[in-house]
């Protein structure tokens, strides 16, 4: 069967997974009619949409082994009457965990029928010069396997008949998930004197969490994405002496032999 839409929908601070699901839509050679980005706000409050014979790829990053909470949040709101779902998650070479698991419950629960599932890779949050995560991934190759993972599901859709008959793809995880990250104020970016007051890094902030009459100050509801970091032009938002960057250290040295992504797809 081939649905009558195709749609994007992500939740992506840093583009990493906007980039995988870019590169498996032009796998799947259709016609993709709509782009949901849910990364800004200003989307996210507006009402979810309904989807009704689509296919739908929905992609979110990995935090701490789950979803962000306003992606899961978003996404607990939609319907869709039996449309057709590829799910992806996109991790920093640590591990996923239970963040596939919770989206493919999530998609379920709104109705879809989540026929493929992916684990990608992309630079981790926290990767900066000094301590690399994953640095420029996804890269070519991780490029080539997003679009063969896009050329794998249209060739499942060749098979189906009938979304109703097709049981949700099996994925990795736990239930119940591991507890969330905390996300407890405090402050871990400084802005140096190399500002000079673009305002680049209050369009990339997923949270409005930037407060530009404070010179540039990170506020608390920052979710440690880093999306303001790494949009800077001027490179003057860094991470400083903190907790986040022991962790961006320890994930450097403990994570750096390379990982690969992981697909999923249901049995016809």
């Amino acid at each position: 069967m081939h649905p009558e839409n195709t749609t994007l929908l992500y939740f992506s601070p840093t583009s990493t997974t906007k980039t995988i699901l870019n590169e498996i839509a032009k796998g799947l050679d259709q016609n993709v009619l709509t782009v949901l980005d849910i990364t800004n706000p200003d989307f996210r409050a507006q009402a979810a949409p309904e989807f009704k014979d689509s296919l739908v790829l929905i992609g979110a990053p990995v935090y701490g082994g789950r979803l962000p909470k306003d992606a899961a949040d978003y996404f607990k709101t939609i319907r869709a009457s039996g449309s057709l779902a590829v799910l992806v998650v996109v991790y920093g070479n640590r591990e996923f965990e239970d963040a596939l698991l919770e989206l493919k419950d999530i998609a379920v629960d709104g109705g879809f029928v989540p026929l493929a599932a992916a684990a990608f890779i992309g630079e981790h949050s926290f990767s900066n010069d000094e301590f690399p995560i994953a640095l420029n991934r996804p890269d070519k190759d991780d490029l080539e396997k997003a679009f063969l993972f896009g050329k794998q599901i249209a060739n499942l859709l060749d098979h189906v008949k009938n979304p109703a008959n097709i049981s949700p793809v099996n994925v990795p995880g736990n239930s119940p998930y591991k507890k969330s990250m905390s996300m407890g104020p405090f402050s871990f970016i400084t802005v140096t004197n190399d500002c000079d007051n673009c305002g680049v890094c209050i369009t990339a902030c997923p949270k409005n969490a930037i407060d530009e009459a404070d010179t540039y100050a990170t506020l608390d509801n920052c979710i440690f994405c880093c999306a303001c970091i790494k949009a800077c032009p001027q490179h003057a938002r860094v991470i400083k002496t903190s907790p986040i960057k022991d962790k961006a250290k320890w994930l450097s040295e403990e994570y750096a032999l390379r990982k690969e992504p992981q697909t999923f797809l249901t049995a016809i």
